[in-house]
């Protein structure tokens, strides 16, 4: 387990939108500005060329990848992803790259020298496990020879300085190559991360029902992930956002308590809510504007490293096209800016890293309430309203052994630098909260 991991701040960047030039070349120079994000893992979309037939948009989806061990020539050559690795680490920043092994595109290399390496349905046609997926084809990872390939692609992308790799619908590849790789990289990388796709639980529960095996967390975990991504939990709080229903928002807690325990007590999550495949926090834009700060300081407080997606700290609430040219705005809000920095310093804060556990309240109050308990006993809270109302007065109730979840007293805002006072078992929330026992 990579203990350093939980304080770290991942920065995922889709590079043909985050420049006008959409190159390696251009990223090299937004490096300084990136690093300025207390950025300490630089993570990739696909940087592989892309299939031509049944592409969609007009330059297709990254996630279509044609060749494996080639380079997408819109982005750039070998020579200058090799220099921006060296320009990464030379800002003492990692690299890390999304991985696309569950398919190819429908013109692959794979598919045209080694069918037998595809995945085939009932019929004995290329096909998809499961999703309608008009762009590509899925592999055979149970099949020993395409897994041998495999683990070689990854172990030429280490060979230039890679340190981690992001694996595209994790769940659905086969144990059998994580297993081969981590052999691999054990031997040859043992410090590369690898962070899984882990899938939605209703995604889970559609590919066993067609008689797939869809990986779970703890499977995931046993076979060399140190991160997953927090998508047990997700859907309901998706739908609370949307709907503002109470019911989803109780799911929402009860799940994340689930998360927190059905795993083993070193697992670590990226803490995010947006990605390249989510709805962006200011796309909310019913709720209240505390509830945007709200999201910004929500995932930070939990255990596991801050995931960043490009446009985040711009305030940005459109969704990237993954299929055609549609640049990034990254004109800075000052004010957001400056609550994201504060945010990040205290992800960077060395005490996280003896963080044990991050426990949700259960109760139905529109808020979100958060304890961290770390190696020596201490605690921390963070409190958060995420009702339609700028103030939201939440009380804590006593638990069968008539223990509060947060007792009177004084506290202080690490996010305000003032003081907070429970009392009568009673607090008011608007703006989010961080609190430590004064």
């Amino acid at each position: 387990m990579k203990n350093y991991l939980k304080n770290q701040v991942i920065y995922q960047v889709f590079t043909r939108n985050y420049t006008k030039e959409g190159t390696f070349k251009a990223l090299i120079n937004k490096l300084d500005y990136i690093k300025s994000l207390k950025t300490d893992i630089l993570y990739l979309l696909p940087i592989n060329p892309i299939g031509k037939i049944n592409r969609k948009g007009d330059l297709g989806s990254p996630y279509s990848i044609s060749n494996y061990l080639e380079i997408n020539p819109e982005l750039g050559s070998l020579d200058d992803f090799k220099e921006l690795i060296k320009e990464t680490h030379s800002r003492n920043m990692k690299l890390m790259i999304d991985i696309v092994f569950n398919h190819t595109s429908r013109d692959s290399w794979i598919l045209k020298n080694h069918p037998e390496w595809m995945y085939k349905n009932s019929e004995g046609e290329f096909a998809n496990k499961a999703g309608d997926w008009s762009d590509v084809y899925d592999l055979d990872t149970k099949n020993p020879e395409l897994i041998k390939y495999l683990v070689s692609v990854i172990e030429f992308y280490s060979s230039l300085g890679v340190d981690g790799y992001r694996f595209d619908v994790a769940s659905l590849i086969s144990k059998d190559f994580f297993i081969e790789l981590n052999k691999m990289l054990s031997e040859k990388y043992p410090d590369t991360i690898l962070l899984a796709e882990s899938t939605h639980i209703a995604f889970i529960k559609y590919c066993r029902e067609k008689g797939f095996n869809s990986l779970s967390d703890e499977e995931l975990y046993n076979v060399g992930f140190d991160l997953l991504y927090p998508y047990n939990s997700i859907e309901a709080f998706q739908t609370y956002c949307d709907s503002n229903d109470i019911t989803s928002l109780i799911e929402y807690k009860t799940e994340l308590y689930l998360e927190e325990t059905m795993s083993n007590k070193d697992a670590l999550r990226i803490r995010c809510l947006e990605n390249h495949d989510q709805k962006r926090i200011c796309e909310y834009k019913k709720l209240n504007e505390n509830f945007y700060y709200t999201l910004l300081a929500y995932p930070a407080f939990k255990k596991g490293p801050l995931f960043i997606y490009n446009g985040l700290e711009s305030k940005s609430d459109h969704v990237l096209s993954l299929f055609t040219k549609d640049l990034l705005d990254l004109n800075i809000d000052e004010s957001w800016k400056k609550y994201l920095d504060k945010i990040t310093q205290y992800k960077k804060d060395p005490k996280n890293l003896d963080l044990l556990t991050s426990f949700p309240l259960i109760d139905d109050s529109k808020s979100l309430i958060i304890k961290n308990t770390f190696k020596d006993g201490s605690t921390s809270y963070g409190l958060f309203n995420i009702s339609t109302q700028d103030e939201l007065e939440v009380e804590f109730k006593p638990n069968k052994f008539n223990e509060y979840f947060l007792d009177d007293g004084i506290y202080v805002d690490y996010l305000s630098s003032s003081e907070v006072e429970i009392k009568n078992h009673k607090v008011k929330i608007s703006k989010p909260m961080y609190l430590t026992k004064k």
